[in-house]
């Protein structure tokens, strides 16, 4: 059995759930929605780290009902399925009980819009419009009751009557005996079923909700598992490697080559930097990152060959397109202050200008013959909250509110992964193709990348001649000194290349201090990395050594240093953890060695790969098609919004205007029209009309072509639409929508048309009448 399970969360009333955030002069805050597209509003989306909160709550009141208190095996239930928590201890952050543990269940991303309506609702930006509102509200000031000045505000909802859906998946279902199976479908539907509130302002009305699951032992009518007997989750292995993994297998000496080409689909984290309560992401994916999967698809005998040192997997860097290699700017090339968008010069050519900055972020992009661009990956920014239970509000005890900025979804990045020849077999490479899931909390909103693997082939690279190597480091690089201290002594380096060298073939190289006297350092940074081991579910050792970009020269004794050598260490790596993409450096590169000539670059971001769309039109709704109930909603707002405007146009002028309200007539028989117009519904508006325009003593008659046309509004299926001359094949995304709605709100058109003109009718009279007696 898989273990998945298909969401569906039915929207009662309003909904949204809040970025944190607002748009100027539009609304104070505004909701969560699918990743935007250049066409139309993204639709709104509830997310899966929001979904997975209240959930959990809803399990564990569950939980505390079956287990008759809070502690219990129904509460170890909880905490398989949605982890561990931390919880303050003498005031100090900690994990509850014992080491937090891993999630068991996990979320493809976000709930959406069923069926294809999200991809229809980008064709038509006027209905997209109409998935969400503005509420607008006030502070009440305690005192007066009244509302306070200066707090008016605006916040943005969804529409009710909605189902959202999305899918989930336990890990390890498979391995569990049918009792535990049993016992974790039954916490997880009775947790669904006891859920009724969801995002912003649920305790105030907002977001009412049903939610069902489909999967593996769910059924239509929950009925508890017997109480007595009720097994245990599983515990996790102490260690993740067996005791005896398998041996590496036979490798050649070339390398076998790569490339993955890496589409986001959900903001990546991870190499994260917590900077207080912002949690800040690396912009790009260290090899690191990348390596448990990698290993986990080609197989046992990928972990031999990490431990040998045959098996490598860089970091991926962001590109512009497919087949375009970035470096990471290397630290010798400098820009003016306030002006990192122009390369000033270079420092290892010598040409740097006095008072000038080194890059310390961005990547190259080569546009031709020594021209590069500096270019920046696009991030994105969410924030989060940890609701404290008893209080029912994020505080700081818990995490309270927190930021999470992640390499923003859309994002193309680029890793190679090199193995020995001959060490995995033929055809290795298709097992890496695939949606991989990497980075922090992974198991809901973020992590979700798509992955292409194509095999490429050697790259060419020429020899070294003279006796001063440039040495430019494209990752961070980890050395240890002869106390076994980790180092970012330029001697130390050195040693790692000379043992580098030396295992390639060429054992009499020696390096030392560079011979124009300018010495070996010429562009250093350092660089901690820490990260966590889920299988221990403890932190990692800090990895301290230089950072990537740093540049540095060396004078050359001994060699030579040929062509295969250098591309052996090119491919290799230097010094320690290299499978892990440490250690990756590139020799007398063209960038190094060539002055630079002021030069206009792009600091922006690169462009984002577009959201996968079809080629061609998206075909509408068909009556029976999933979505087709939750596209009538948006459509209906959207034609109430239209049908408004066009009144508002109507109104404004005076000709058309009269074709609805005639002038000469008196304000009592007006109003008496408006009484008519609300009696469409019953068929009595033609009978009132006949009545209201007959010829009367003592009273004006009515213009016949004002009868003729009011008769043709009133009772016409037609009249009012082409009045209103509504754009509607832009206001619907169904097939049936035009000649439904039509039909649908046709009486509220001609009403809401009658009124807006009366309106403006009677307020034309009244100035005109004021406007006289001043005279």
């Amino acid at each position: 059995m898989t273990g998945e399970f298909t969401i569906s969360l039915f929207m009662v009333s309003d909904w949204g759930v809040g970025t944190g955030r607002g748009a100027s002069g539009y609304v104070n805050q505004i909701i969560q929605r699918e990743e935007e597209s250049s066409r139309a509003p993204a639709p709104p989306v509830v997310p899966a780290k929001s979904l997975v909160g209240v959930w959990r709550d809803s399990c564990e009141l569950a939980a505390h009902a079956l287990d008759s208190g809070p502690v219990g095996v129904w509460h170890d239930w909880v905490r398989f399925l949605f982890g561990g928590q931390y919880a303050p201890v003498n005031g100090i952050p900690g994990p509850v009980g014992r080491t937090s543990a891993p999630a068991a269940l996990t979320l493809d991303g976000p709930l959406r819009l069923p069926g294809r309506l999200a991809e229809a609702l980008r064709e038509r930006p006027r209905v997209a419009l109409a998935t969400t509102f503005r509420k607008p509200g006030v502070a009440v000031d305690p005192h007066t009751g009244g509302a306070e000045e200066g707090m008016l505000r605006f916040e943005e909802l969804a529409r009710g009557g909605v189902t959202l859906e999305g899918r989930a998946r336990i890990d390890g279902f498979a391995g569990l005996d049918r009792t535990q199976r049993e016992a974790a479908v039954a916490l997880l539907d009775a947790g669904a079923r006891l859920l009724e509130r969801l995002g912003g302002k649920r305790r105030r009305g907002a977001g009412r909700c049903r939610m069902t699951l489909d999967g593996p032992g769910v059924s239509p009518e929950w009925t508890p598992p017997p109480l007595d007997g009720v097994p245990s989750p599983p515990d996790g292995p102490d260690h993740a490697v067996a005791d005896r993994p398998e041996p590496a297998g036979t490798a050649g000496t070339g390398w076998e080559r790569v490339e993955l080409l890496i589409t986001v689909e959900q903001p990546v984290l991870v190499a994260a930097t917590v900077l207080g309560n912002v949690v800040r992401g690396a912009d790009h994916i260290p090899g690191w990152c990348l390596m448990p999967e990698v290993a986990r698809r080609l197989g046992g005998g990928a972990h031999a060959l990490v431990r040998t040192g045959d098996l490598v997997v860089t970091a991926a860097f962001p590109v512009p397109s497919p087949g375009v290699r970035t470096l990471p700017v290397p630290r010798v090339l400098v820009h003016k202050k306030d002006a990192d968008g122009t390369v000033a010069g270079n420092q290892m050519a010598g040409d740097g200008p006095p008072r000038s900055k080194p890059y310390r972020t961005g990547y190259l992009v080569p546009e031709g013959p020594e021209k590069y661009t500096v270019v920046n990956p696009a991030s994105t920014v969410r924030m989060h909250n940890t609701i404290q239970d008893d209080l029912q509000r994020p505080t700081r005890e818990v995490g309270g509110v927190y930021v999470y900025r992640a390499l923003a979804a859309g994002t193309v990045l680029r890793a190679e992964v090199r193995v020995r020849t001959g060490a995995l077999g033929d055809g290795w490479a298709r097992r890496l193709t695939g949606g991989w899931r990497i980075g922090r909390s992974a198991k809901d909103d973020y992590g979700k990348v798509r992955v292409t693997a194509t095999p490429v082939g050697v790259p060419s690279a020429g020899g070294h001649g003279g006796r001063s190597l440039s040495v430019w480091l494209l990752s961070g690089l980890l050395v240890r000194d002869r106390r076994l201290r980790p180092s970012t002594d330029p001697r130390d380096v050195a040693r790692a290349l000379e043992q580098a060298f030396a295992k390639a073939g060429a054992p009499g190289v020696r390096l030392s201090a560079a011979a124009d006297g300018r010495g070996v350092t010429v562009a250093l940074g350092e660089q901690r990395t820490e990260s966590w081991h889920r299988g221990w579910n403890l932190p990692r050792p800090t990895l301290y050594g230089l950072a990537q970009g740093s540049c540095l020269t060396f004078t050359v004794d001994g060699g030579p240093l040929t062509p295969e050598v250098l591309a052996e260490v090119r491919a290799a790596g230097v010094g320690e953890r290299r499978a892990e993409g440490f250690g990756q450096v590139e020799f007398d590169h063209d960038v190094l060695l060539a002055p630079v000539a002021a030069q206009s670059t792009s600091p922006a971001a690169l462009a984002q790969a577009e959201p996968a769309e079809p080629a061609g039109p998206i075909g509408p709704l068909a009556p029976d098609e999933k979505g087709h109930r939750e596209a009538r909603i948006f459509e209906r707002a959207a034609w109430r919004a239209e049908i408004h405007r066009s009144c508002e146009r109507i109104r404004a002028d005076r000709t058309l205007r009269a074709r609805v309200v005639p002038s000469g007539v008196s304000s009592t028989q007006l109003n008496a029209l408006r009484r008519i117009v609300r009696e469409l519904p019953s068929g009595r508006a033609e009978s009132g009309l006949l009545w209201l325009t007959r010829e009367k003593a003592g009273r004006p008659p009515w213009p016949k072509e004002a009868v003729t046309t009011l008769r043709e509004l009133l009772t016409g299926p037609d009249a009012v639409w082409t009045l209103l001359n509504l754009p509607e094949d832009q206001l619907v995304v169904t097939r049936d929508g035009v000649k439904s709605l039509r039909a649908e709100l046709r009486h509220e058109a001609v009403r809401t048309l009658v009124d807006s003109c009366l309106a403006a009718h009677g307020r034309d009279e009244a100035t005109s009448t004021d406007t006289g007696s001043e005279r």
